[in-house]
């Protein structure tokens, strides 16, 4: 699991010390206090980890190079330096500690290469990044799009359209990713479908095309469908950028429950961030009078300062 994320100088954080908990992380706060630089700046440290573990090349420079890969591609800055804190010392540093060890590296404004003394894997969990915009209905031709045209979508879209790729499982193994959906399948009587490069959902015996589903159904079927293709497994982390995100707020209860499930029964770490009263609130009541079988719920409220 991510125990802790320590950044200095990074994007709108000018020192900062996070501490994480292992069942439901929540950050809180208006647009533009760095709720998704948390989840994106974890993900890209997490991905460049997972590319360095699968490459020939064992060097500090080389874990540099994938570092600055990712966090160009899931930041979309000019230049990396534009992610460094205006108003500190010219330079960006961030340490992401995990269960099997610590991953740091900084760059500084004028920097185009991020720098790490890390030039060894760190064993960390799979992980899946879902962004504000859903993908079920963009799925077609998007992996083809993305890599050969300049689009404006960022890297967290690209991962995820790649996750979704994958086949679902089958036999003991499907029946197993369908029991992490109880509260999601009690509540909505569907099945997603995918032939050829269109997602389908059926519902109720009826067959309809992912642009035919309410966005925030788009959503939840995304969720669905990585269980049901072992993209999201018991043991996984789960970064989820504004879930409420064009979601009736009746789905808002069952997002809850469905992220209390995961982590209770499953162990998957989550990362949210948010600023929907209700999702907040619900998660809130629930850490509060939480039963002795609740996960651990850890709430991280962000706001500007006056030098921002």
């Amino acid at each position: 699991m991510n125990n802790k994320l320590y950044l200095k100088g990074f994007t709108c954080f000018q020192d900062c010390t996070l501490e994480f908990c292992g069942g439901i992380n929540v950050f809180i706060g208006r647009n533009g206090t760095g709720k998704t630089h948390i989840l994106k700046c974890m993900a890209a440290a997490m991905k460049a980890n997972s590319l360095f573990e699968q490459s020939t090349s064992k060097t500090k420079d080389k874990f540099g190079d994938l570092l600055t890969e990712k966090l160009s591609g899931y930041f979309k800055p000019d230049t990396l330096g534009h992610l460094v804190n205006k108003y500190g010392s010219g330079t960006a540093s961030v340490t992401l500690t995990m269960d099997s060890g610590s991953l740091s590296f900084n760059f500084s404004e004028k920097a185009s290469l991020a720098k790490t003394d890390n030039n060894a894997y760190i064993s960390q969990p799979h992980f899946i990044y879902i962004p504000p915009r859903e993908m079920f209905s963009l799925f077609e031709g998007f992996v083809s799009l993305y890599e050969k045209r300049e689009i404006s979508f960022d890297e967290t879209y690209l991962d995820l359209a790649k996750a979704m790729d994958a086949a679902p499982l089958k036999s003991e193994a499907l029946r197993e990713a369908e029991d992490m959906l109880a509260p999601l399948l009690e509540k909505w009587n569907v099945k997603v479908l995918r032939k050829g490069n269109r997602f389908y959902v059926i519902e109720d015996g009826k067959e309809y095309e992912a642009h035919l589903v309410a966005e925030g159904l788009r959503k939840m079927a995304t969720l669905l469908y990585l269980c049901i293709n072992g993209e999201l497994k018991p043991g996984n982390i789960l970064f989820w950028d504004e879930p409420e995100s064009n979601m009736n707020p009746i789905l808002i209860s069952t997002v809850v429950d469905l992220l209390v499930e995961l982590s209770k029964k499953y162990g998957i770490q989550s990362f949210i961030s948010t600023h929907d009263y209700l999702l907040s609130h619900k998660l809130s009541m629930l850490a509060e009078y939480a039963a002795g079988d609740s996960p651990e719920m850890r709430f991280f409220s962000l706001k500007k300062t006056s030098m921002m």
